[in-house]
């Protein structure tokens, strides 16, 4: 623990991008398990209360698309990492799909000035990925949402640049939150 924060002092915010269905929030939760005194923010939630107000006026796919979104996910990461304990690791983990270069580096610009954003994506084959999600026991109506979704993420090519990529189809839940855990501990700013 004494690693992941000595990077940095003002907080850390480890987004895990990936295809729906790919393990994300599985991830986040045995990283967080692993980092007593992280946090897990999931950014569908702020999507769930702004669905109510603004889709009758502002219909949109995916509320991705209202900037009102991207706002609030950076102004909640800024207000999350302002409660942390100094003394604590002050790491926000977040589990979220974004395929959209524009929206990420308006997310990344709105974080806090000291604010280190480690970007891992979680990669899966395609046959992994359908056995993933047909065996999901936890969110089985997300079946057809996940299948239909998981070429949008591949083809989003900017991700490979921006985000360390890591490959999980042979990987156990706690092996790709080792792994995240790793990329946290080791990577060190620019």
């Amino acid at each position: 623990m004494r690693d992941i924060q000595a990077v940095s002092d003002r907080g850390r915010v480890v987004w895990i991008n990936g295809a729906f269905g790919a393990g994300k929030t599985t991830t986040a939760r045995l990283l967080a398990q692993s980092i007593p005194g992280s946090v897990i923010l999931d950014p569908e939630e702020i999507g769930s209360m702004l669905r109510p107000v603004l889709q009758p006026i502002a219909p949109v796919r995916d509320f991705q698309e209202w900037a009102a979104w991207r706002e609030l996910v950076a102004a909640t990461i800024n207000a999350v990492i302002d409660e942390l304990p100094e003394d604590g690791p002050r790491l926000v983990i977040v589990p979220q799909t974004i395929t959209s270069e524009a929206h990420w580096s308006q997310i990344r610009r709105a974080l806090q000035p000291g604010v280190e954003v480690v970007a891992v994506a979680l990669h899966v084959d395609p046959d992994e990925h359908h056995r993933r999600v047909t065996e999901d026991a936890e969110e089985p109506r997300a079946l057809r949402w996940r299948l239909n979704k998981f070429e949008h993420f591949h083809t989003s090519t900017w991700v490979c640049s921006a985000f360390t990529a890591i490959e999980t189809s042979a990987l156990t839940p706690t092996a790709a939150a080792d792994t995240v855990q790793a990329v946290l501990t080791h990577r060190r700013p620019a």
